[in-house]
Parts: structure tokens; C-alpha cells; sequence
């Protein structure tokens, strides 16, 4: 076996299988970094959203104050919510209640 086909021998077959396998190996490990990363439930750099704060209110005009004032119109902090339905009054101190105990309408949040 003579000729141009021979030129290199068994070096050159070792050699390119050997570099067929490393490329092989480069893709299946990207393969599985890929799977990861697409697999993996919490988006990368994504933030929680902040939990508001106890003591956080927000105005009529959209304002988020944590003071007895509202700091864009100066009107001052509720005490109490009013039922849109019935008119049922609450103290703000019940604030976990999601429904008029008068009527049964939703509150809006406050």
C-alpha cells in the first residue's frame, strides 16, 4: 500500500480520531450545560418581587407613602375602609379582611 492514501500512516488516523472524540466530548458537555440551563425553574437574574411593608399605604393619587401623610397630595392616612356596596365601615386594623361583614362584597386592597 503505496502511494498518496498511505501518506501519514497510523499517526495521522490516531491523531484524527483523537481530535474526533474531543470535538464529540465539546458537544456533549454543551449538550448538557444546554439541558441544565433550559430544565433549571428560576429564570437566571431575575429578582423576587419586593413583599410590601406592614406599614406601606397607598393614596388615592397612586402614591406609596409609609407616612401619617401622603407625601404627593398631603391628604392624611386612612383609619378606615368603607364597603363600595353598603357603606359597612372597618378599621384599618382589621385589615386581614378580604369581604364586607355586612353584605359579603370583595374589598378592594388597601
Amino acid at each position: 500500500m503505496s502511494g498518496k492514501n498511505s501518506k501519514g500512516g497510523l499517526g495521522a488516523l490516531l491523531k484524527t480520531v483523537n481530535d474526533t472524540t474531543r470535538a464529540v466530548n465539546n458537544v456533549q458537555r454543551t449538550t448538557k450545560s444546554v439541558k441544565q440551563t433550559v430544565s433549571s425553574k428560576r429564570p437566571v437574574n431575575q429578582a423576587k418581587p419586593a413583599k410590601p411593608d406592614k406599614n406601606t399605604w397607598t393614596c388615592a393619587c397612586g402614591t406609596s407613602n409609609t407616612t401619617k401623610f401622603c407625601g404627593g397630595c398631603g391628604k392624611a392616612m386612612p383609619t378606615e375602609v368603607t364597603c363600595a356596596s353598603c357603606g359597612w365601615k372597618r378599621s384599618l386594623e382589621n385589615s386581614g379582611m378580604k369581604f364586607c361583614g355586612e353584605c359579603g362584597a370583595a374589598f378592594e386592597t388597601v
